[in-house]
């Protein structure tokens, strides 16, 4: 009698004890994928790049991409041939682009002939975009991916992430994360480029 009471217990510990663990684990599975790397989620379905770091590509060149800017103009990636692209890509919604926007502004104001910065826009509202742009004072090319097929080209896995194009249209690296200073985004440039 005792040996059966054993067996029937054991018979609904075991699954019981299962069906926990295979939630248990599908509940880690999901929140790692919802928290992974060093971004963080957001319910508007992008995502923050919080920390920095620099890439190098090599033996690439960046996809072509031609859109249309939230002042109406269209652009694409041929009208830069020649000069060095600074390509960032932002949200409105993102913290970390707010902070990084008077950066952009003021780097934008630096350069020279040779390079362009151009922003896209992802993820986002276009009232939300412009109100963002408004706000910064952001003069500088800045470009609506409506159909995300640029972001997905690029690889984009959030926001805000920053590529590097060569004058002949080689995809140098990126730096996926807020950057912080004008300084950087020239020290970037010399490293990828060889020129200020």
């Amino acid at each position: 009698m005792e040996r059966v009471s054993q067996d029937s217990l054991r018979n609904r510990i075991i699954p019981t004890l299962v069906v926990l663990i295979v939630v248990a684990l599908l509940g880690l599975f999901a929140y790692a994928m919802w928290f992974s790397g060093d971004s963080t989620s957001l319910a508007s379905g992008g995502r923050i790049n919080t920390v920095g770091r620099l890439i190098r590509f090599e033996n690439r060149t960046a996809p072509s991409f031609s859109l249309q800017t939230l002042d109406g103009q269209q652009i694409s990636l041929e009208h830069f041939r020649g000069k060095t692209v600074v390509l960032n890509f932002w949200g409105s919604w993102c913290p970390p682009c707010e902070d990084e926007a008077p950066v952009l502004r003021d780097f934008a104001a630096t350069l020279d002939e040779n390079t362009v910065i151009v922003g896209i826009d992802i993820w986002d509202q276009p009232e939300a975009a412009q109100a963002f742009l408004e706000k910064h004072d952001l003069t500088y090319p800045n470009a609506v991916d409506d159909n995300g097929r640029t972001t997905i080209d690029y690889g984009v896995s959030g926001v805000p992430e920053t590529f590097f194009i060569g004058p002949d249209g080689a995809l140098l690296g990126k730096y996926n994360g807020p950057v912080k200073s004008v300084e950087q985004l020239h020290g970037f440039i010399q490293e990828l480029t060889g020129a200020g």
